[in-house]
């Protein structure tokens, strides 16, 4: 009876290294731990060094398996969140848009107010919540930004002065990203810092068409 659990949990650690996904691994790995226990603990002298490094093997993977799992787990959008997911951060999922979000301030301008100064070196990274703000450059009218564009980018993208102003056109609500947070946030999780560039690049084409 031993035998056979040892054997079945060799086939389990086997599949285990098969399949692809990360939470199926851990979990089969469990069970491939577990049934390697009575065998070991049953032989004419247990070896309870191998026990105990099953255990810790379970209880590492268990812990893990708990972590993965609470991070698939859906995530709950208010109607502004689901507006700017579909429309500014589509390419995220729910879960990292949140996180992505969470450092953000949310801040108000009134009406016919520079929000970016032409020359201006930026370390905050803006995206339009509410309201409407034109873009000049050389005294001359560029582009109209509304509700889910991002403001002076590709300066804060290249840490060069920004090359026009921003001014108001009605009260606008955005957020603002200081650089520090978003580099902290990256440093975290570097992948953010990948896709982000995808959000940014996705506005940008959005702009050129519109």
């Amino acid at each position: 009876m031993t035998t056979g659990l040892f054997f079945l949990a060799n086939f389990l650690f086997c599949l285990a290294y098969i399949v692809r996904d990360m939470a199926y691994l851990r979990a089969i790995t469990i069970l491939a731990a577990l049934s390697t226990l009575p065998y070991f603990y049953f032989l004419e002298s247990p070896l309870y060094s191998a026990i105990g490094w099953q255990l810790a093997f379970i209880v590492i993977n268990a812990v893990n398996l708990t972590v993965l799992l609470m991070s698939r787990r859906p995530v709950s959008l208010d109607d502004d969140q689901r507006w700017l997911h579909q429309h500014t951060f589509r390419i995220l999922s729910p879960r990292e848009m949140l996180r992505v979000l969470r450092p953000a301030r949310r801040q108000r301008c009134p009406a016919h107010v520079a929000l970016i100064e032409q020359g201006q070196s930026l370390d905050k990274l803006i995206l339009l919540l509410d309201g409407e703000a034109e873009v000049h450059a050389g005294g001359q009218h560029r582009a109209t930004l509304r509700a889910g564009d991002f403001a002076g980018e590709m300066s804060f993208v290249t840490g060069k002065p920004a090359s026009a102003c921003v001014v108001t056109k009605s009260p606008v609500d955005y957020l603002a990203w200081q650089r520090r947070d978003l580099e902290a946030l990256y440093h975290r999780d570097p992948r953010l810092k990948d896709a982000m560039q995808g959000v940014l690049g996705a506005d940008m084409a959005r702009k050129l068409t519109r």
